[in-house]
């Protein structure tokens, strides 16, 4: 892990339609030094609009939304910001549904509850190779 002033901040995006999963993870990756902005929406419209606007480094995206899934919006943010890593954060464990993600554009899926959230966070970071 790089440290000190060679450090590269990232920008985060974070997308969920829970409002307080949302809030955490935002309160926590602010509080991250690895992290220079995040960035929140809470439905896949805003995700988009932000991306576009904003080119994170990294995306957060939970995989459902009410009766919608990730996969939707996945090819146009991966057009949008096709340099970002992009994390599907999922209680699902239904295997053909995730499969889709990582056909769709998604780099990895984390589990909601598997890990820590300091270790989902740190798994972020170790990812992007900061």
């Amino acid at each position: 892990m790089v440290t000190g002033e060679t450090a590269q901040m990232r920008r985060v995006l974070v997308v969920d339609d829970e409002p307080d999963i949302l809030e955490l993870l935002t309160i926590w990756l602010d509080d991250d030094p690895r992290c220079s902005h995040v960035f929140r929406a809470n439905d896949l419209e805003g995700a988009l609009s932000l991306a576009i606007e904003k080119r994170p480094d990294i995306v957060v995206l939970d995989f459902c939304f009410g009766h919608r899934v990730s996969t939707e919006i996945l090819p146009p943010l991966r057009a949008a910001c096709p340099e970002a890593l992009i994390v599907v954060h999922t209680a699902s464990k239904r295997a053909a549904e995730l499969s889709g993600v990582l056909q769709a554009g998604a780099d990895s899926i984390v589990e909601k509850g598997a890990e820590t959230i300091d270790e989902v966070i740190d798994s972020l970071f170790v990812t992007a190779r900061l």
